[in-house]
């Protein structure tokens, strides 16, 4: 029962609006009084928060979740809050005197509905207070959504100058193994906090002294079923997606971009290792990489490193060329992150305007300094393609139906004032192509009428180069009237020919790569280091099993007038009607191979 001094006090502070808030229970008064100003924070706040889907988070929480006294200083409390209650938690907060502060420095989406109730927008909110006797409060909000929960969190950034936001989306799984439902009876108090076990897998990666703290003094309270749970908590973690969210200066969201995970970052930096010396195997990457200082590091606070680098060996050791220039590609259109929507636009433009002139009057078009460092990278891009082929001896192949003995000079001369269907100039060089010669490379059947290509499948060939012929077993086959030569060549004189294209999935610039080479010097194929085999080739029948080959019967430029059409369909269609009336071959079904019809383009066969 209170005493009568109590009484009289309470009533005062009742009568004229004082704190009249009841000292916490179950605390020796030195400690309290060290801590007075956290405990007195927690009472006033929880005690009104009953039923709210509202956290505590942060360092307080292992005090809590150990159910001992607190044994260090807190700079202010953190709580995460769902969003649809959190109109009500700041109502409790500006009850006892809090004021709610946007610390992002912009007008932001924040609005008070009809009935004065305080809606937030994607952003951290802060709650200050002028009683020296309390400590300053940062809410955070959750959403849920369907199996998955998105987390909000904010910071200021002082290499970005401005508040970056982090959005984190996890299983729900998750969500409730990292925030404690049950509601926990601390010293009088009732709240919700987050879980021990993910309290210590956070703290106990961290460098800090109070992290480790934190972490020693609830390490005591693990058992079996701690240790599981933690290890499930791991597991979840790591599909949980990040994103980075910047903001312009009305608040608007200007650009989301998701961050990569630990996993990922591990994959990027073992790609860069392999990338940057192209004649390591990942065997001897990997071996590199357990004996640096880095990994030493890294271990400590990431024991699952090991399994990752081990996975990464497995999944590289029989990469081929093609999986390293994926990897190349990946890196470097990552690249193009760092460079501003209007660089890219500068860019795409240069090249739009090349094309439209049909690759002439290169300098049409002012390019910024920063566009300049694009196509440095770009340049950047496409040589370290090439060293993959050197580092490797990869051959390039240039394909001609110009045999060996009739090479004006002994030499593959330059093509004069030839358009480069990528770099979209016109070039006078020595072309190439990497496209493995295993049945694959269209370029065998080609002859010097040209070949146009209307869709994924089907090829035109400007003139009709094809005979079908039958071996003595009755099966068809369809050879060359005139002979196509393979000369593989080293790489070391030519260019890869790299061009920029915009996803049309994510709107995002990303680089490419097409298989094509270019080199301005003429090639002596007497030179064995210039030239390192040709074949001759007769039979393209493989060719069928991949491409769809139609040959122009009568040299009536029927490849050319399909382009003109608006659309692939109608293309198509008129190849069809050119089919019917004979003046288009088609070899697939003269042959029985691979026989497709040819007014359904999206339908493979």
């Amino acid at each position: 029962m209170p005493g009568v001094r109590e009484k009289i006090t309470n009533l005062f502070n009742k009568i004229f609006g004082r704190n009249s808030t009841k000292k916490i229970s179950n605390v020796p008064k030195q400690n309290y009084d060290e801590y007075r100003r956290t405990y007195d924070t927690l009472l006033e706040i929880f005690s009104e928060l009953g039923g709210m889907n509202a956290y505590l988070i942060g360092g307080i929480s292992v005090a809590i979740q150990t159910n001992q006294d607190l044994y260090r200083q807190n700079g202010d409390i953190d709580i995460m809050c769902k969003e649809e209650d959190l109109t009500r938690l700041i109502q409790v907060l500006q009850k006892n005197g809090y004021s709610v502060d946007d610390r992002r420095g912009i007008k932001t989406r924040n609005i008070v509905d009809s009935e004065g109730h305080f809606q937030a927008r994607d952003h951290e909110l802060n709650a200050d207070t002028r009683k020296n006797n309390r400590l300053g409060v940062g809410i955070f909000t959750y959403q849920v959504k369907a199996k998955e929960v998105t987390t909000h969190s904010y910071a200021f950034e002082e290499k970005e100058g401005r508040i970056v936001g982090t959005e984190k989306v996890m299983p729900k799984e998750l969500f409730d193994l990292m925030y404690d439902s049950r509601i926990i009876d601390y010293k009088g108090m009732k709240l919700k906090t987050q879980s021990k076990e993910y309290i210590y897998m956070t703290k106990s990666n961290g460098s800090r002294e109070k992290d480790k703290l934190d972490a020693s003094v609830i390490e005591l309270s693990l058992d079996d079923k701690s240790k599981a749970m933690i290890a499930r908590i791991e597991e979840l973690n790591a599909k949980t997606r990040t994103y980075k969210v910047l903001y312009n200066k009305d608040g608007i969201v200007e650009s989301r971009t998701k961050l990569p995970t630990f996993k990922e970052k591990v994959n990027a930096y073992l790609d860069s290792l392999f990338m940057k010396d192209t004649a390591k195997t990942p065997e001897q990457v990997m071996e590199e990489v357990l004996k640096s200082d880095e990994y030493r590091r890294i271990i400590v606070s990431h024991p699952e490193i090991d399994s990752l680098i081990e996975a990464w060996k497995e999944r590289t050791k029989n990469y081929a060329y093609q999986d390293k220039i994926e990897m190349l590609t990946k890196y470097y259109s990552l690249q193009l992150e760092r460079f501003s929507k209007a660089t890219i636009d500068n860019a795409v433009i240069f090249l739009q305007r090349r094309r439209i002139n049909h690759g002439r009057d290169n300098n049409d078009i002012e390019l910024d300094d920063e566009a300049k460092k694009f196509f440095e990278l770009m340049r950047e891009y496409g040589q370290s393609i090439k060293k993959i082929f050197i580092d490797n001896n990869i051959n390039i192949t240039h394909i001609t139906n110009v045999a060996p003995e009739k090479l004006e000079n002994g030499e593959l001369r330059k093509s004069l004032d030839r358009a480069n269907n990528y770099e979209t100039e016109r070039s006078n060089g020595v072309f190439a192509s990497s496209s493995p010669v295993d049945g694959n490379n269209p370029y065998i059947a080609r002859n010097n009428s040209g070949m146009i290509r209307l869709d994924k499948f089907t090829y035109i060939y400007g003139s009709d180069n094809i005979d079908v012929s039958q071996d003595s077993e009755g099966k068809k086959h369809a050879v060359l009237k005139q002979p196509n030569y393979i000369y593989y060549i080293n790489p070391k004189n030519f260019t890869p020919v790299c061009n920029l294209t915009i996803n049309p999935y994510t709107q995002r610039p990303t680089f490419e790569f097409s298989e094509e080479w270019i080199s301005d010097t003429a090639i002596d194929i007497s030179d064995q280091t210039q030239i390192h085999g040709v074949d001759e080739v007769k039979d393209v029948t493989s060719l069928l099993e991949h491409f769809t080959i139609l040959c122009d019967a009568k040299s009536q430029g029927i490849g050319i007038k399909a382009r003109q059409f608006e659309s692939r369909e109608k293309a198509l269609q008129y190849v069809t009607e050119e089919i019917t009336n004979g003046s288009v071959r088609h070899i697939n079904k003269e042959i029985g191979i691979n026989v497709r019809n040819l007014s359904d383009p999206v339908k493979e066969y």
